[in-house]
Order: structure tokens, then sequence, then C-alpha cells
């Protein structure tokens, strides 16, 4: 799944990684033949059925439930395939269920030894008053985690179309897996590699947060959900469709923190079509759309007025966004057992006035331009009746182009506003991915076997000149008190931020600012990153209530170089009771999570070689490259310990589902996680500085204060130094078995404790870890619900309301005083007001600290409320014409109904006036009306 990474220096080591990348391969290859020879057993007294499963188009139905009487059953493929590799001849009807179809049957007849093949044909399910109970009670789905969710045809149907707000909504709902929800995994089709939301009305079934302690998966859920994408290939008939969205100003509420009206719009349209190239052999799908998006972006900042003032400045930027999207997919039957797919996808974005909102003032902004293209081949092969072959090749094109609004020097006064040029300027990211992926599917009696190879390469072209133009930063601090003619009196006082700038622009004493880093040098990194991943599971049935699954994975990965990363899995699916009403599930693990490319790509470039960055402390505001008394120069450097790799974790699962009357169904489940070596960033070189409060800080004595290594420099090491663990306790219930309503409601608590947290996490002191074990930054808590109504007039009502607690948050005094070159530093608790003391809802806190002993992360963001709302009909143009059918839709789609400020930010810096203040939020409430014509 992930790959390796060389560099073209790297010739020698390539070659020892390589070598070790076949003989694996070679081993894997030497367990797979045997078992080969053994899946090719024949069933001399019954039947070996394959076959397919499809909707009335003629479109595969992936993960359908097929079945013999008795337990014998298989689960369809991504082509709609499945084996059922030795059936009695007196169980020779077969049955195929999936959720929002109605279940079909056929008959196979055929002599004794023989293969048999079948098609059965599923329509869409009218949802009945009643469940047909399955014929076999005691069969385990070993593949549920917890929290799983399969959405049925109609949940999709019921799904923004927007891609943005489908992935958003599917985010929300892989949350609940304990991770943040902006860091789920999106995979389509099985690539591992992110890549566009496909077109909903392409999607066949979607899949939240599967067992991910299989060992196909890299990485635990409390790292982030899972959300797996399998689409449609082309029908057997010609299909398509044309429709448009809009959701215009007038209908939008206003951007909460806007003082004027902000009439958001957006227009969506374009068109689908798929059928037929070769009937029976060859099928093809066409999708383009067009978005035309009108956002804004608010400044709610604190700048100075033409009298010196402090005053609250905001401002409304329009963020207008142009978006293409296209794919085409051609499906081929090689062989009766043999499909090929090719699929090819455009994802073009514009957009304006980038970066810009919150602190930062317009003027700082960028526009960007994003492109990305895939092209993907996928061959599953039916070898035989109980061996099943795929294989995935994907190429994938990237490219980030930004150009800066300005290009003069960033200008940060910390917690009040970000002015001047965007720091990234003109950066030009490039990227070429190659993804090649392999799985086989042995079965053999009560056996199931899984083996697979993934591999991914990241070639990666980095072009970023950040901080070349320049950036000052104003943390304030102290400073001579001066007197009514703005002469210094002899004594101190300490200035907020504002203060500080508004002496720079005066030039008077103690108006430098905090400093001014510049960076040198070759903006471009190229570099190559590759990893790859073997696994091996094996699922047994032991006795009809009671599957064991045991598997081990095995990762490898370049740039950093991670070689010695093993993960076994082991879990147990137990039926309590004989109708299987009462389940449990017990499931462990070790993970093994890839390193990121952001953290190479930050090694290369600082490395001192290749660029050269320069953070010059109190440095003068006119001219900041020349000496004056009291600057001081420090050079930065970025490297990698020698110990450092891939990042280990442990993880274990305890779930319980039961199956309550009237077809109510609960699950809970307790997950408990141990990351011992997560990942943080330490500047070894810091300068060796006691902690302390009472007494105004003076950064030039620390930046004096002795170093172990090299005098003047920075030296920031990532290591595994970080400790991350907790427990996530997920409780839900749900109804699907009614005739017009349905109900899925969660719950999920998560608590954990770490000393790390984002990429970029470094403790505030790099030689103590006090106060640095807290809630890490990504936790939230929340609960969901999700309801379908059938309305009369064939209305179809859906709702959905997601609750998230809020972010932790860390609380800091806008300066550097230990010296260690990160803006990180935390106040202390006060007793008493005075100079430096702010009164906060947290209490008196001060910046007359060294190491502040407020702990980190002690802050917590406001809630956040997502709810949406679908209402539609559908008219049947020609309902006569069952084999032909035009359909008309209409529908009015709510997001952020109940206009809820989900704040996406707050003030951090204790003397900014906006301190725990939500300053940028999601956009307020958006009605969105739609027209579909579909044929």
């Amino acid at each position: 799944m992930r790959s390796i990474h060389f560099i073209a220096v790297e010739a020698g080591p390539m070659r020892c990684h390589l070598s070790i990348h076949w003989k694996l391969a070679a081993a894997l290859a030497s367990l797979i033949h045997p078992l080969a020879g053994v899946a090719q057993e024949s069933c001399p007294a019954g039947l070996r059925i394959e076959g397919t499963v499809t909707d009335t188009t003629g479109a595969a139905i992936p993960g359908a439930r097929v079945k013999a009487s008795e337990g014998i059953t298989a689960t369809t493929n991504g082509a709609g395939g499945f084996v059922l590799p030795c059936v009695p001849r007196s169980l020779s009807t077969i049955t195929a269920q999936a959720e929002g179809f109605t279940p079909g049957t056929a008959a196979a007849n055929g002599e004794a030894g023989s293969v048999v093949q079948i098609s059965l044909q599923l329509p869409i399910a009218a949802v009945e008053a009643s469940v047909q109970v399955n014929a076999d009670a005691s069969t385990i789905d070993a593949d549920n985690g917890a929290g799983t969710r399969t959405l049925s045809a109609q949940e999709i149907q019921q799904l923004p179309d927007d891609p943005d707000d489908l992935l958003q909504q599917l985010q929300m709902l892989a949350a609940t897996g304990g991770g943040a929800a902006s860091s789920a995994a999106v995979v389509v089709d099985g690539f591992q590699n992110g890549s566009a939301m496909p077109p909903k009305s392409s999607i066949a079934s979607i899949r939240v947060n599967p067992d991910e302690f299989s060992p196909e998966y890299e990485r635990p859920s409390s790292h982030g959900g899972r959300i797996e994408i399998t689409t449609k290939p082309g029908p057997a008939s010609f299909h398509g469709a044309l429709f448009f969205n809009d959701s215009d100003g007038s209908f939008n509420a206003t951007n909460p923190f806007s003082l004027i009206s902000t009439p958001a719009g957006r227009r969506r349209y374009g068109f689908e079509l798929s059928g037929p190239i070769l009937r029976q052999k060859s099928g093809f799908s066409l999708a383009l759309e067009k978005r035309d998006i009108d956002e804004f972006n608010i400044v709610n900042a604190t700048t100075l007025n033409s009298s010196g003032q402090p005053v609250p400045f905001q401002q409304t930027v329009t963020a207008p966004q142009r978006r293409w999207i296209a794919s085409a997919r051609n499906d081929w039957q090689v062989t009766p057992r043999d499909v090929a797919t090719f699929s090819y996808t455009v994802d073009t974005n514009n957009r304006g006035n980038q970066g810009v909102g919150g602190l930062t003032l317009a003027e700082a902004g960028y526009s960007s331009l994003m492109n990305q293209y895939n092209l993907r081949f996928t061959n599953v092969m039916t070898l035989n009746p109980n061996l099943l072959h795929e294989t995935r090749i994907g190429y994938t094109w990237n490219r980030i182009e930004q150009t800066p609004l300005s290009t003069a020097p960033s200008v940060q006064v910390a917690g009040y506003f970000v002015g001047g040029g965007a720091t990234s300027q003109n950066l030009n990211d490039r990227e070429r991915d190659l993804e090649i992926d392999d799985d086989l599917m042995v079965t053999r009696g009560k056996h199931s076997f899984k083996f697979g190879a993934q591999s991914l390469g990241l070639f990666i072209h980095n072009y970023d000149p950040d901080t070349f133009n320049g950036a000052y930063t104003f943390g304030g601090g102290s400073a001579p008190l001066l007197d009514a003619d703005n002469q210094p009196t002899g004594q101190t006082t300490t200035l907020k931020p504002i203060e500080q700038y508004e002496r720079a622009l005066l030039h008077l004493p103690g108006g430098n600012a905090t400093t001014y880093q510049v960076t040198n040098g070759n903006p471009l990194v190229p570099f190559t990153q590759w990893r790859l991943a073997l696994y091996a599971q094996d699922q047994i049935k032991l006795a009809p209530r009671l599957n064991v699954t045991t598997g081990i994975r095995y990762d490898l990965q370049t740039s950093p170089h991670s070689l010695a990363n093993f993960s076994p899995r082991v879990g147990i699916s137990w039926a309590l009771d004989k109708q299987s009403t009462w389940v449990m599930h017990l499931r462990a693990g070790l993970f093994s999570s890839s390193v990121a490319p952001s953290y190479p790509t930050q090694i290369y470039r600082l490395n001192g070689l290749r660029q050269q960055q320069t953070l010059i402390y109190s440095p003068d505001y006119s001219n900041p490259l020349t000496p004056i008394a009291g600057s001081i120069a420090i050079g930065t450097r970025w490297q990698f310990a020698r110990s450092y790799r891939r990042i280990p974790s442990a993880q274990f699962q305890a779930t319980l589902d039961h199956d309550l009357p009237h077809h109510w169904h609960a699950s809970v489940a307790l997950t408990w996680a141990d990351g011992w070596g997560d990942s943080r960033s330490l500047n070894i070189n810091a300068p060796q500085v006691a902690s302390g409060s009472g007494g105004a800080p003076d950064p030039i004595s620390a930046l004096m204060a002795p170093r172990p290594f090299a005098p003047n420099q920075n030296i920031f090491e990532y290591q595994n130094s970080a400790h991350t663990w907790g427990t996530v306790f997920w409780a839900g219930i749900e109804q699907k078995s009614y005739k017009r309503f349905s109900l899925n409601l969660g719950y999920w608590a998560v608590n954990f404790r770490s000393d790390g947290g984002t990429d970029l996490a470094q403790p505030q002191s790099s030689y103590s870890n006090r106060g640095e074990s807290s809630r890490p930054d990504w936790q939230s808590s929340g609960a969901l619900a999700e309801t379908e109504l059938k309305l009369p007039g064939r209305l179809e009502l859906s709702a959905e309301f997601y609750l998230h607690t809020g972010l932790p948050y860390n609380l800091t005094t806008g300066t550097d005083a230990n010296g260690d070159g990160s803006f990180n530093d935390r106040p202390s608790y006060a007793a008493a007001a005075g100079d430096g003391v702010y009164n906060t809802r947290f209490g008196l806190l001060s910046t007359n600290t060294v190491n502040g002993n407020v702990p980190r992360n002690l802050g917590t963001m406001p809630h956040i409320l997502h709810a949406y709302a679908n209402l539609s009909r559908a008219f049947k143009l020609n309902p006569q014409d069952a084999d032909h059918p035009s359909t008309l839709t209409f529908n009015v789609r709510g997001i952020n109904v109940l206009n809820h400020t989900n704040a996406t930010a707050v003030g951090t810096v204790i003397s900014s006036p906006n301190l725990g203040e939500a300053i940028t939020a999601e956009a307020a409430r958006r009605v969105e009306l739609g027209v579909r014509f579909a044929f």
C-alpha cells in the first residue's frame, strides 16, 4: 500500500531495499503456491457455483451476500462476482441479498462435480414493514468493526450530490472511530492513494469504518476513520442524466462574523452517460460537471487606526471558486472469469483570495490552482471456484500552484492580525504517484485466506519558497517605559504585541520586532518516497457460531528508511446464543503508520545545504538584515533522529452486537490504543535556560545561554519520543425495517492523553516534559442522529445531525522567552494583577515567565453541530416502460440548517482581545435546489 523512497544519489540503498523487496515477494509466493494447488481441488459430490449479482440496469452490486442453505455463503467482489466452492446438489437454490435491494433467487442445476454459472438481478427494494429472517441465523459477519456502517442504496441516494458536501458528511460518520473527521482516509475501488470523490450516481456501495484490524489495513481507526467507496461498472443498456443544482445567495444566511450581507452562492451542473460498447462484453461510463462557487472569507482582526489605537477590523473578501470534474470508465469482460476496468478522472480547481480570514488580512492571501489526474486499471480474475485474484495499478498527477497577492514581507502581530505577503509566495508543488496492489483470496473448507502486496511510490517535486520574502513576528514582551514625549524613563514595562508593532511604526525605543525570519537558497526539493506492504490473513470458521481471524502485515518505507515493521493481528467473533442475537468481537493488533511526505520535505529543504534559514531576534524593523546592538542571528537546521521510523502503536477492541425485538439493532464497543513511539519535533540544540516566573523574561539573555552543540543554531529533530494513549467508547442503535421510517443513533466518547499532537508538535521546553501530557489537539467526542421518512405524496425526507465537542487548544504568550525558535511558550498562573498579567476565563495568567506552568491544550473550542436535511420527490415519466425508465427528481437540501456557528479557530494569545473567542467559522446555513433528469 505504501512504498519506498529513493533519492538519485542513493543507488546503494536502493539495491539493498529492492533485494529485500524481492526476497519478501518470493517468500509470499512460496506461501501462495501450495494453497493455489489446494484451491483447485474438485467438489465431486456437489456443485461449484460461480456467478454475478447486478441491479436491473446490469450494474454490478459489490458486497451482496450470496447463500445456499445451511450456512454456505459468499460475498460479491467489486465486479459483482461470487464463488460458492462446493454446494450439495440438494441445496441448489441460491439467494442473493443486498441493502436497498429486493432479494433474488436462482436455481443451480448440474451434474455432480460440475461448475455452474448463474446470474441474479436484484431490483431496488420497496421498504417493507417486516424483514425476512436469514435462514442461516448463525452466520457471523466478522468484518464489522466498532461503528461500522454499510450504506444502503436508499441511504446513498439521500446523500449530498456536491462532492465536497458528500465528503464532509462521510467524514462525520467516520469520526465515530475516534480520530479527527478531517483525517479519515477515503479509498475508491480499493486504491489506497487519495483521489477526488466520484459522482454520487456512480457509487455502488459505501462502507464506513470496516474492521481495521484486518492486516490489509495500515493504520488503526484512532488515527482517523476509513471510508471505502465502490463504483458501478457500465450497465447493460444505455443510461444517462442531466442535473442542475443552485444555491442562490438570497436563500443563504450571512456569515456570523460579517457586518454586511454575504450572499454566498453555488451552482453545479453537468451530465452522465453510461451503457454498453459490446453487449455482454464491454461497457462505459462518462461524467462531467462544473461548479461555480462564490463564497466569502471574513477578516476578524484587530489593527491600528490612524491615531495608533487598536480597533476591531472586519472585512468581507470574495473567495470565488471554479471547478471542473470529469471521469471516464471502461469495463471489459476479457473472458467469463476475467474482468478488466480502466478509469480516468480529472479534477481542476481554481480559487481566489485563499488563506484570508480570521486574523489574516486580504493582502496576505493568494490565488491557487489545483489539478489532479488519475489513471487507473483493475483486473479481477476468478482463476477457479476457490481462487480470486485482483490487481490494481494507478498513476496520479497532482499539481498545486499559488500566486501571492503581495510579495512584501509577512507581518504577524501575535493574536491581532497577519498582514504583508503570504509566506508561501509562488509555491509550485508537483507530485507523481504510482500505486501497484495485488490481492489473492483462497478458500478451502473452513479457511478463507487472503494475501496481498501493496506499493505506493510518491515522486515529489516540491517548489516552496517559504519565507523567501521574509517574515516579521511581533510577540510583545519587556520594553523601556516611555514618558509623554516618548522618551525612556529608565524603567521597563510589558508591551502587548500590538503596542510593540505601534512603536515599530513610529521608530520608538522598544519597537524592534521580536524576530525576523528569512530563507535563501534553492526552493526546489525533489525526492521519492516508497512504501511497500505485504500481508496475509486466515479467517477460520471453527464452529457455526465461532470465527477466528489471524494475520500479519509487514511494512517498509524510505525517506525515512524504516524496514523492520511487523504487525500481527488477531480477532475472535463469537455468537453467544444459537440465534446469533448476541455477537461478541474481540480484536487486537500492532500497527505501523507511515511517515507523511511533509516530514522528509522539511528535512531536505532545511538541511543547511539546499536552503539556509535565519531567525534574527530583535531586528530593526526598517532594515532587519543590518546588525544592531542587541540583535542576534540564529541558523536553523532540521534532521531525523538516527532511530526515527514509522509510527508504532497497539490497539485492542471489544464489541458487542445485539438484535433487539422488532428488528432494532444495538452495539457497544470499547477500543484501547497506545502509540508509544508517536512523532514530534524537538530542538536538540536549544539554549539551556532555567524555568521561572515573576520577572519579565529577557529573550536575548536566553539566546546567549550555553547550547549542547554549535552556538547560534537551532537543530530541530523529528523523534519517536511522543506517547499517545487512551480509549474510545462507542454505543449505537438503529432501525431500518419500518416501511416509512428509519433511525440511526450513535454516541462516542474519546479519552486520550498525549505529549505529541500535530505533525510539527513540539514541547514548550526541550529539557522538560512538564505540562505536556494533555488531551491531543484532535480529540473530540460526539453523537449522531440520522433518519429517513417516507411522507405522503411520495416525498422523501432525510435528516442528519452530528454533534462534536470542541477541540482542545493551547494558550500561548505570543513570544519565545526560552529562545528555542518556537512560539509555543505558555503562560504561568499569577496570584495578583500586575504588569504582564491578564485576567482571563482561565484565571490570572502572566507572560512574565520562562516555560510557564499552564498545562498544554487547556482551552476548549466551542462545540460543533452539523445539521443536514434533504427533501426529494421523484416523478416517473414513463412508468409503463420498465426497461427504459425516465425519472425527473426535484430536491431541496439544507446544509447547516440550524445556522449554528461552527468555529474553526479561536484566539490563543492571552494578551489578545479575542482570547478563546471564535475568529473563523464554517459556512452559514445554505439552501440548495436541485433537479435531475435520468433516463
